[in-house]
């Protein structure tokens, strides 16, 4: 099969909306893109698309494949990067997804010894658990499962608004305002800072992948402060929706993108209340299903909250990785 192999540009948005509509279609995976959101991830200042993007073209200029890779920001003792990539389900069975994925592979390790050579590296790629030939391709570059999570939904249909919720002395639930943009990203990264291979969001991946993205939804989206240091977040919900699912389903999707309290204000349910009023929220702005991912390890049992507000466990995804050891 003679393929193209070359790094993508925005002329190439078409083909890859195509690409990842016709992989839902057969892989099931709940996932849609648009071009714009897709213009979005290549717009990412922390990657380098003459190398960190590249996209496997046949001869009528069709797109048979990809594979992007991601580095993250915020690096303090290790460097994790992200890795993603997928073939023409048409395609399949071929060989092809095998070269991508040592071509991504690759990537992925210049990435880190251009960057970060001194620390350790943990190169990822997330995938759905019931793709057993993805995990046998995975496995054949060295990447095995290492983390599970799920993705939850729930129907809006017949939910209504609740009040605010009740909060402890001292505490008051806030509207999302740009004033409290740092203030939110300090308390997402406080709140996960016990959990397995979390990686801290710097000021620059916070605007790129949530206050600046376009599926941002500000007014859906809600904060507990003290009430004597307003400027200090110890709860929130970050509400997100994508164009692209209601293009695809006809229904519009609320995603819950962001639930997160601080250690010392767990305990208290702030994070279930905030849920719940959120999930209100979004049944009255007209929504009309909400999901939202969890890893199967968070260590703060956030799976029992969500499904104590009515959440469903609908697919399994695992996290496929490989430890890489400074200098390597």
């Amino acid at each position: 099969m003679d393929i193209d192999l070359r790094p993508l540009n925005a002329d190439d948005l078409p083909a890859w909306a195509r690409l990842l509509a016709d992989v839902e279609t057969v892989d099931d995976t709940g996932e849609h893109y648009s071009q714009a959101d897709l213009a979005e991830e290549m717009a990412n200042p922390d990657l380098d698309p003459r190398r960190d993007m590249v996209g496997a073209f046949l001869a009528d200029g069709s797109m048979a494949g990809y594979w992007c890779v991601y580095p993250r920001g915020g690096v303090e003792d290790c460097h994790q990067i992200q890795m993603e990539g997928t073939v023409a389900p048409v395609l399949r069975g071929n060989g092809l997804g095998s070269r991508l994925a040592e071509q991504m592979k690759a990537r992925g390790l210049a990435v880190h010894a251009e960057r970060h050579p001194r620390l350790p590296a943990l190169l990822s790629v997330r995938g759905l658990s019931r793709n057993h030939e993805q995990e046998r391709l995975l496995a054949g570059i060295g990447l095995l499962p290492s983390r599970w999570s799920f993705g939850m939904s729930v129907e809006l249909t017949g939910r209504t608004p609740g009040p605010a919720p009740r909060l402890p002395d001292g505490l008051e639930l806030r509207e999302y305002d740009d004033a409290i943009t740092d203030a939110m990203r300090e308390a997402h990264n406080a709140a996960f800072v016990d959990h397995p291979d979390f990686a801290p969001w710097t000021v620059q991946m916070w605007k790129q992948w949530v206050t600046g993205s376009r599926s941002f939804r500000p007014a859906l989206s809600r904060v507990v402060v003290e009430q004597d240091r307003p400027e200090r977040v110890v709860a929130y919900v970050q509400s997100n929706e994508y164009d692209a699912d209601f293009e695809a389903t006809g229904r519009r999707e609320a995603y819950v993108a962001k639930v997160g309290t601080r250690r010392e204000h767990r305990g208290k349910g702030l994070a279930g209340a905030l849920l719940a009023h959120c999930l209100g929220l979004y049944r009255a702005a007209g929504y009309e299903v909400a999901s939202l991912d969890v890893d199967s390890e968070n260590p703060t049992g956030a799976l029992g909250i969500y499904e104590r507000a009515g959440l469903q466990v609908r697919r399994r995804w695992t996290s496929y990785a490989v430890r890489v050891p400074p200098g390597a």
